[in-house]
């Protein structure tokens, strides 16, 4: 159980969400891609799910974007833990009754998600706000933190070329980029159809990826790192109880069962959240709401709602 007792003081960053009419689309595009430059949030209101296709398209394109927003679209169908919607939207992962989402910017180190957006077409939930919140680089939690990624490891030679192609086919290792490193924590080892290849499961040390929106290499909160932290779960819970966005059952729920992540934590890393955000906003996403994000400087959560209460009904685009 969390400590109720601890505050997680975040700022109050509701400023730094910049608001769109929708209904206005002189020049919007610029407008949003503006809002971004300057590492803030765009909420554009009133619009319809042909109009946010078309505007979350209409960004990426501009940002050089929108090849990956058509795979990872693609993506979504072939993996088949989502399903889409739309041209560019897809389902948000399941969840079990009463529970939460902890911050996290989508995805991995190597796949390399840089924009992020949500549609709402429903949210009449007594719950199910998301919060969004501001990664901050300059502390020292990121001395700290580890990312669970999939390394390779070679024992006596150099791939050939035909092995380099089967290593990104098979094991999706690229090894000019994801060949195992000296601090690298191994975690498990597993062989290979190449020979003195090995793949291999590591904690590794947070890299800065270059942001094309801000025009410089940053850090960045991904999944692989949020949901393997035992102590992110604790924050978060912490932060939903002092802010009265947390919902639990009559006869009470244990915190584990209330983490959407629980199950792939696997450490402590000691980080609390006021050495890793800088700024949060809070907001109940409401019919035809669409916010648009860079997902490597702002992570995404959602609270809990009670089951029953009513209907959510979000959709995620990712580039």
């Amino acid at each position: 159980m969390a400590d109720i007792r601890k505050r997680v003081d975040i700022p109050d960053g509701v400023g730094r969400l910049a608001i769109v009419d929708g209904k206005c689309s002189d020049n919007y595009i610029d407008n949003i891609l503006e809002i971004l430059r300057q590492d803030m949030v765009a909420l554009i209101t009133d619009v319809d799910a042909d109009d946010a296709d078309n505007i979350v398209h209409g960004v990426a394109d501009r940002l050089g974007l929108g090849d990956s927003l058509k795979l990872k679209a693609g993506l979504a169908r072939l993996g088949g833990h989502r399903r889409n919607i739309g041209r560019y939207f897809m389902s948000v992962n399941q969840r079990g009754d009463y529970q939460f989402i902890p911050p996290h910017s989508e995805g991995n180190s190597s796949g390399g998600i840089e924009l992020a957006a949500f549609f709402c077409y429903e949210n009449s939930t007594d719950g199910g706000e998301t919060i969004f919140m501001n990664i901050d680089e300059s502390g020292k939690a990121w001395n700290l933190l580890r990312e669970q990624v999939r390394r390779g490891r070679l024992t006596s030679r150099q791939l050939l070329p035909h092995e380099v192609l089967h290593a990104k086919a098979l094991y999706h290792l690229d090894l000019s980029v994801d060949a195992l490193q000296g601090d690298d924590q191994i975690l498990q080892a597993g062989r290979t159809s190449i020979a003195d290849l090995t793949v291999v499961d590591v904690l590794a040390r947070p890299k800065k990826m270059f942001s094309r929106i801000l025009g410089r290499s940053v850090y960045v909160y991904w999944d692989t790192i949020a949901s393997i932290d035992f102590d992110s779960a604790r924050e978060y819970e912490c932060l939903l109880r002092q802010s009265g966005l947390l919902k639990v059952p009559p006869d009470g729920l244990a915190p584990i069962q209330m983490d959407n992540a629980a199950q792939r934590r696997i450490l402590h890393s000691g980080v609390e959240y006021i050495q890793l955000f800088k700024a949060k906003i809070t907001r109940k996403l409401a019919s035809g709401d669409l916010v648009i994000q860079n997902n490597l400087t702002w992570c995404h959560a959602v609270t809990n709602w009670t089951p029953g209460s009513g209907s959510r009904r979000i959709v995620a685009s990712f580039a």
